[in-house]
């Protein structure tokens, strides 16, 4: 119990900091850990190695880079905090809170449809990210 309630208090402070300039956004980034959260159970995933680099361009043009893998997409931010990742046809592929964005750090927390039926799901992802030097 007091794991969640720490957990929660952490989100809570770390998702109300100010994100920043959001042209920090631009350049490549590598996925750190995953921190994922589900009614009370919350886990961080260090081997991130199948992950891909994401590299966000000044145009909107988001590319995803694995090994020889390489796939296209839109990012826009609609308002201050929020990330939003688009496929090619312009239609929702992923939605992010920015809950941190620095020239070395990047924090993504995304909601999660519950995996069980019923009332009172939680379920989340955190994704620390840093700046990869070209």
């Amino acid at each position: 119990m007091k794991v969640r309630y720490l957990s929660i208090a952490l989100l809570t402070i770390v998702t109300n900091c100010n994100p920043g300039n959001h042209t920090l956004l631009h350049g490549t980034w590598k996925v750190d850990s995953v921190y994922s959260y589900y009614n009370g159970f919350g886990f961080t995933r260090h081997e991130v190695e199948e992950e891909p680099l994401l590299h966000y361009q000044p145009d909107g043009n988001l590319t995803m880079t694995r090994g020889k893998e390489t796939r296209s997409f839109f990012y826009e931010i609609p308002d201050g905090d929020t990330l939003v990742h688009r496929k090619s046809d312009r239609g929702l592929l992923e939605k992010f809170i920015i809950v941190k964005l620095d020239k070395d750090q990047l924090i993504l927390k995304r909601e999660m449809r519950p995996v069980f039926g019923g009332v009172n799901q939680e379920r989340m992802e955190v994704r620390y990210f840093s700046r990869v030097s070209h």
